[in-house]
């Protein structure tokens, strides 16, 4: 069976990177947003065309999406201030790029984008297949609508639609990129955050990069955002890399040693600022 690009469909695809992770094994836990199996991620291949990492063996959209529900990840929760340092960041250019409307936040987790955007103004609505992140979401008062964005109702247009760290957790991209555009307003704009595989970090890190994990099923670089941006109807606005703002105690239990030997409640006052230049923050306006 002839292997095509699942962002834009070339058959001209090669053998990249050797794995150590089997989709047919899959469990919930693997995909929760504070995994920290770095390093286990499936065989890749490389599009020739456009550049995009995929997994060889892609699982089935629908495995992902029942996966995806089931979902439970407290400590996702317990990183809200770090992680609404992150989105604040995203909120403060955006405003100067589209200061208001109807936003519709894509893998929305447990709202705490949707609510940063609220407060600034912006008439929101997410999509999350978790039931437990909708549920948290629901909590805080936000529109959020539990399934598939690919299958999202389709009526109301949308001035301004958000995909922060979840273009690489989709089995087809390029489908995603189809269905924003059809849910935006003509010069609308779509923000994508996503790892960049062709960065600095992601180089010389090889298989220990800490992007390389089971929820990420493809991998993105400028050139690929770029081509991304022409194929499907899109302006790039701006391109940049994504900081990232954690506390010491979030970024040292990542990892085995972490957990074992620092696992201090003191640290999650010791905040830091992480611009590791491995993440790309995309705004793109729809074209008519």
């Amino acid at each position: 069976m002839e292997v095509r690009c699942p962002l834009c469909g070339s058959p001209r695809v090669s053998f990249w990177r050797s794995g150590n992770f089997d989709y047919d094994n899959a469990e919930a836990e693997d995909f929760k947003i504070t995994d920290s199996d770095y390093g286990l991620f499936p065989d890749l291949l490389k599009c020739e065309d456009c550049g995009l990492r995929f997994a060889k063996k892609m699982p089935n959209p629908s495995q992902l999406i029942n996966l995806y529900s089931e979902v439970v990840d407290p400590e996702y929760e317990q990183e809200k201030e770090g992680r609404g340092e992150n989105f604040a960041r995203i909120i403060k250019l955006l405003k100067k790029i589209k200061p208001g409307g109807r936003l519709l936040d894509v893998g929305a987790a447990t709202g705490i984008f949707m609510e940063l955007a609220r407060e600034a103004g912006w008439d929101v609505y997410g999509v999350e297949p978790s039931r437990w992140a909708c549920g948290k979401a629901k909590e805080r008062g936000l529109q959020v609508w539990e399934g598939d964005f690919l299958l999202y109702p389709e009526g109301e247009k949308f001035d301004v639609i958000t995909m922060l760290d979840i273009i690489e957790h989709m089995a087809t991209p390029g489908l995603a990129f189809r269905k924003a555009r059809a849910l935006l307003k003509e010069g609308g704009i779509l923000v994508i955050t996503t790892p960049d595989i062709e960065s600095l970090a992601a180089r010389f890190m090889g298989k220990r990069w800490w992007h390389l994990r089971p929820a990420h099923v493809n991998f993105f670089s400028k050139r690929t955002l770029l081509r991304a941006s022409e194929l499907f109807g899109f302006r790039p606005v701006k391109l940049r890399y994504y900081i990232w703002n954690f506390s010491l105690h979030y970024i040292v239990t990542r990892f085995s040693w972490g957990r074992k030997y620092f696992n201090w409640p003191l640290l999650k006052k010791v905040k830091l600022k992480l611009p590791l230049f491995d993440s790309l923050e995309a705004y793109l306006e729809r074209l008519p």
